[in-house]
């Protein structure tokens, strides 16, 4: 192990994109850290973040005999691969915090243990489906986009709408049923905002669907009020400015990834990742392609800074 002391200052801005950040997380497992417990990480920090978004929005209307409205839900809209791992991991602990939710798999759940590298999505889906059948929560399983639409009267009412459809292993364009999920993400959203009810899309990883390498987007993409992305910054946003706007706020979440599963990966003097929960602000980096770190996409418009 490296003695701290004799590591070399680390201050320099530090941008990845999602090929790099593949790489760490096999690194991560290769030295230990196990599927389960960067799932398990990643889907706290987005309930962590949830249950402060919920707080902001509440407006509860009391009356002699208690409340007049109903505790506020949260929607939570996972896909079949590992971002729909940590929407499942999101809902869970947002259901034990004591809040309303409604889980939707949007697509067929059959995929989720036939396909490798989803054995820790496998697990906590099956956690999911006791939890439903505890009453603890509402599931509902959504393989078509005409099954999805009908069931828009059952998450529209939502103060907070998590997308947890796809992440940074995937690509567009969109497939069915996930463009219909998008589109109905963004329509609670414009409904909400149209109707003067508070609302908030927070999306796990990235936005559904925007490249964290060079910042490209699907059509349709999801426009976020709030992502939390995980363990570094991604390039994809400081390249592109409409992305950065349809991330909306931006935070790192540390997931328990060690240092040395970045090596090669990151200058030996960037900046440490964030210790816990920051929210990103966006500067100018520094430059270091003469010094044989070049940034993904090319030319980096922005670099990351932290605020507490």
């Amino acid at each position: 192990m490296t003695d701290p002391a004799a590591r070399p200052a680390r201050s320099v801005p530090v941008l990845i994109g999602g090929a790099e950040m593949a790489k760490i997380d096999e690194a991560a497992q290769e030295l230990g850290i196990v599927q389960d417990a960067l799932m398990e990480s990643a889907g706290a920090a987005v309930a962590e973040v949830a249950l402060a978004e919920l707080a902001r929005l509440a407006e509860e209307v009391r009356g002699p005999g208690g409340p007049l409205s109903d505790a506020p839900l949260v929607a939570v809209l996972c896909g079949t691969g590992n971002n729909g791992g940590d929407g499942l991991v999101a809902a869970r602990r947002l259901a034990a915090a004591g809040r309303r939710v409604v889980v939707v798999l949007v697509g067929d759940p059959g995929r989720i243990g036939a396909e490798p590298g989803k054995a820790a999505t496998a697990h906590n889906w099956g956690i999911i489906q006791a939890l439903a059948s505890a009453g603890s929560l509402e599931l509902f399983v959504a393989p078509t986009p005409e099954l999805l639409l009908q069931l828009r009267p059952r998450v529209s009412p939502a103060s907070v709408v998590i997308d947890a459809l796809l992440g940074s292993g995937a690509s567009a364009p969109l497939r069915e049923p996930v463009s219909t999920a998008v589109d109905l993400v963004n329509a609670i959203r414009t409904h909400a905002v149209a109707a003067g009810r508070r609302c908030t899309v927070l999306c796990v990883d990235v936005p559904t669907l925007i490249d964290q390498t060079d910042g490209s987007r699907s059509a349709p993409v999801v426009a976020a009020d709030v992502t939390v992305t995980f363990h570094r910054a991604k390039a994809g946003f400081a390249l592109d400015r409409e992305s950065r706007r349809l991330a909306g706020r931006y935070f790192v979440a540390p997931i328990g990834i060690p240092l040395e599963a970045e090596e090669g990966i990151v200058p030996p003097d960037g900046e440490f990742p964030p210790g816990r929960i920051a929210q990103i602000t966006w500067q100018e980096p520094v430059p270091r392609e003469a010094e044989g770190f070049v940034r993904p996409g090319g030319g980096v418009a922005a670099g990351p800074g932290l605020e507490g």
